[in-house]
């Protein structure tokens, strides 16, 4: 009798697992409604709550954004996030409204693999977590 119990790691047909941290309720429910055909797609509004997760759970990618409410913004939730086992090399996707000059180099130099700024393009922001999945970190 087969095992019902899968897991991604043996079975490449299930969908990659995502972690957003977003304090915007619309926000969330938009970026949830867009990618949960093609992801696993859970959602928390605090880094807080983002570590806690990460500790109980195996993201394959996180979606941050960059102003949460807490103890930790986008990018200390990030650091935070790397210390736990198996998440240093993880994708982590800015998903911001900070769109001035500057901000896309800022993020990725602060550990930030990737970066889309709202509002963005629904197909563009497919191709940056596809590209995120893939381990194609964005040039500085």
């Amino acid at each position: 009798m087969p095992i019902m119990n899968e897991t991604r790691e043996n079975n490449s047909h299930l969908k990659p697992k995502l972690l957003f941290v977003e304090d915007d309720k619309i926000a969330t429910d938009l970026v949830i409604r867009l990618l949960k055909e093609k992801y696993d797609i859970e959602s928390v509004t605090t880094g807080e709550e983002a570590i806690k997760k990460a500790e109980e759970n195996d993201y394959d990618a996180f979606l941050m954004d960059i102003g949460l409410p807490g103890k930790y913004n986008g990018i200390q939730t990030t650091i935070e996030l790397k210390k736990i086992k198996n998440n240093k090399d993880k994708p982590y996707i800015a998903i911001t409204a900070f769109g001035m000059a500057g901000d896309r180099e800022y993020f990725l130099s602060e550990g930030l693999t990737h970066y889309v700024s709202k509002p963005f393009e629904f197909i563009k922001f497919i191709e940056i977590i596809e590209k995120a999945l893939k381990k194609t970190k964005e040039p500085i």
